[in-house]
């Protein structure tokens, strides 16, 4: 007579650690996409948002004459500090209208280098990632304005010294009868290739 088997129960551990290293790797790609289409999203959002700013500098130059300024009177200067002040003075324009400017500006303030004029926040326009977007106007192309900005990579806050941007080809300034509005990007860091403007950035 054979002898009978006993039907084999459940999974040895060999399978069981191929299945959690497939899960894994699954939940690696997964999570990866996420994240990927996360920051396509907030690209996405922030060239909205320089979209929608430079439309309300178009009204704000029909009304003055002309766009905000890049810098601060020396009346309106910060508590010792020059950080984001070219976003500083457009943000203090646009906030300057009626009733304190349009509600949709609420929702891009942020004061990230906690500076102050005379009691009062000297907010910053930010992009996706609650970093402020550099603006020059054409009078200050040439400056170097220093901006605060958090790396995305070591969560580390980073000065960088940003200019307005040339044509690589002609040598001339990008917007230059008008203004210069760029953000970080998704790395958090002026000047690499990630950053976004109110120009193309890649010509």
């Amino acid at each position: 007579m054979r002898p009978t088997t006993t039907p084999r129960a459940g999974f040895t551990l060999v399978e069981m650690l191929a299945v959690l290293l497939i899960l894994s790797i699954l939940m690696g790609i997964l999570v990866t996409s996420m994240f990927s289409a996360t920051q396509t999203g907030n690209e996405k959002m922030t060239e909205a948002r320089i979209t929608t700013i430079a439309a309300a500098l178009g009204n704000y130059e029909g009304e003055h004459g002309d766009y905000p300024l890049s810098s601060l009177d020396d009346g309106l200067a910060g508590s010792g500090s020059e950080l984001n002040q070219g976003i500083e003075a457009l943000t203090r324009a646009l906030m300057s209208g009626p009733g304190g400017g349009e509600d949709w500006l609420d929702d891009l303030l942020l004061n990230s280098d906690g500076d102050t004029s005379k009691g009062e926040q000297l907010f910053e326009l930010v992009d996706m990632w609650d970093n402020p977007l550099a603006y020059f106007h054409r009078s200050d192309y040439g400056e170097k304005h220093t901006y605060l900005t958090v790396d995305q990579e070591s969560g580390e806050e980073v000065e960088t010294a940003v200019e307005a941007r040339k044509h690589p080809k002609t040598g001339r300034w990008a917007n230059r009868r008008s203004f210069q509005l760029i953000s970080a990007g998704i790395d958090g860091v002026f000047g690499t290739s990630d950053d976004l403007a109110n120009f193309d950035t890649n010509e």
